[in-house]
């Protein structure tokens, strides 16, 4: 059994996957981390923290992106399993012991890991909105019985696993993609017929606390990549399609209005303000997260300098 953890300058985060990786339950486990054109350092923190890992391999490479990463670390992993993780997490210490009991019952499967924000008390109220908006993401997943590939066919390369095999079969990561590389290998899995599982106690937590700004960065990013995929996939998977369809429907003429309402700078720098959305219920706070970062993330109005 493999792990692979693709890192870019993760050398102030990357501890925490590390020390969650030596409290497993499951200690017999390669590690393969794959330093990808770091400047700040990890391959050197990665190379003094050696001798605390049973089995670590480094490979250091020019910047490739994630899923060249990704697949520049299964190919030198020597499992018959591989698990991916990313550089940012804290694993639950039964997370990998989860992952390898799927695939004892069902081989010849991807087995989806499920990641959780943490959100503190101290947290921002943004922050403990995305919380909320992650929670009611996944409820379908979470109820679901068998396979998701008929909900969708989704798992998040943050945390998952495949036999080596069956990656291999599947062509490993699309290396042309900069985002949603994990849709787009979930997709072609549903396409060959490859049963997709969430594995909800597989459980990684994200510690990720940002700002609106570049939370509204990452959902442009995000809807730039599945309407490149919509084109790729060209009415191939119906599936996903009735999940991505939104990106591309037309907006009509009263959100419209509304979007570009709460599309005014004013609304961006209220919604960063914590001691004023404080003031707000929880309902009519996150609605109001909803419409501002609808506007900006989704429907491109112009993020003030």
């Amino acid at each position: 059994m493999s792990v692979i953890i693709a890192t870019y300058n993760g050398r102030h985060k990357i501890e925490n996957i590390l020390s969650s990786l030596e409290s497993q339950s499951v200690k017999d486990f390669e590690l393969v981390v794959v330093v990808d054109g770091s400047s700040d350092g990890t391959a050197a923190f990665l190379q003094e923290r050696m001798s605390l890992l049973k089995d670590l391999k480094v490979i250091e490479q020019v910047n490739k992106g994630r899923a060249g990463a990704r697949n520049a670390g299964a190919k030198m992993a020597n499992g018959d399993l591989l698990i991916f993780f990313d550089d940012d997490l804290i694993l639950e210490p039964n997370c990998m012991e989860e992952h390898l009991g799927h695939h004892k019952s069902s081989p010849e499967s991807i087995g989806g890991g499920r990641p959780v924000m943490v959100s503190e008390p101290e947290s921002s109220y943004f922050h403990k909105y995305r919380s909320d908006l992650s929670s009611k993401w996944e409820k379908p997943l979470l109820e679901a019985v068998g396979p998701v590939n008929k909900l969708q066919p989704f798992f998040t390369a943050a945390n998952f696993s495949i036999p080596r095999l069956l990656f291999e079969q599947l062509g490993g990561f699309n290396e042309s993609l900069t985002d949603a590389e994990d849709q787009e290998m979930a997709i072609r899995a549903d396409q060959s017929g490859v049963p997709i599982y969430y594995l909800s106690k597989a459980v990684a937590y994200h510690v990720d606390e940002l700002s609106i700004t570049n939370y509204i960065k990452r959902l442009r990013q995000y809807r730039e990549a599945h309407l490149e995929l919509l084109t790729r996939l060209d009415g191939k998977n119906e599936n996903y399609l009735a999940r991505a369809v939104p990106f591309s429907q037309p907006v009509s003429l009263l959100r419209k209005i509304v979007y570009r309402f709460f599309g005014q700078a004013i609304f961006l720098r209220l919604s960063e303000n914590d001691r004023l959305m404080g003031v707000l219920p929880e309902s009519i706070r996150h609605k109001f997260f909803d419409w501002v970062t609808t506007a900006y993330g989704i429907y491109h109005m112009r993020l003030p300098l």
